[in-house]
């Protein structure tokens, strides 16, 4: 994320219009924007970024998530956490169920035994549900082994 000093990415997957590729809630964007320069500019206390993908931990038939900046992590919408995928060996991904377990996302599926990867908001039509405390979003990600 900082390798281009003095610079920030606001997160905007949940707040855009996918029928066009400028988001219309330009307020929110200008909002994230502001609290990450407040932040890692001029050193306000501020929870700037959502979670951020770290490592995964893989044991047996699901994949623990490990997130910086997840503190709070929950489901916007009250829903199950959405737009997780997860494949074995054949890297054929499928829809999976995932959890909240403290700063952690566990990851399964009972079509994928031998889990190998899990990629998260990885459609064009995704528009995920996982935040953290101060209602930030995570970029989509695919994780690698």
């Amino acid at each position: 994320m900082d390798r281009i000093s003095d610079t920030g990415m606001a997160v905007i997957t949940d707040v855009g219009n996918l029928d066009e590729i400028h988001p219309t809630d330009k307020q929110t964007v200008g909002s994230r924007l502001a609290i990450w320069a407040l932040a890692r500019t001029y050193g306000q206390a501020l929870t700037y970024s959502g979670p951020q993908y770290l490592g995964l931990e893989i044991d047996g038939d699901h994949v623990r998530l490990r997130f910086a900046h997840a503190q709070g992590l929950r489901s916007s919408n009250e829903e199950p956490l959405s737009w997780f995928e997860i494949a074995g060996a054949d890297h054929q991904f499928v829809a999976a169920q995932a959890i909240i377990e403290g700063a952690s996302v566990i990851v399964s599926s009972p079509l994928v035994a031998e889990p190998v990867a899990v990629r998260f908001g990885w459609h064009e039509e995704a528009e995920p549900n996982l935040i953290n405390g101060a209602g930030l979003p995570p970029s989509p990600f695919r994780t690698q082994r």
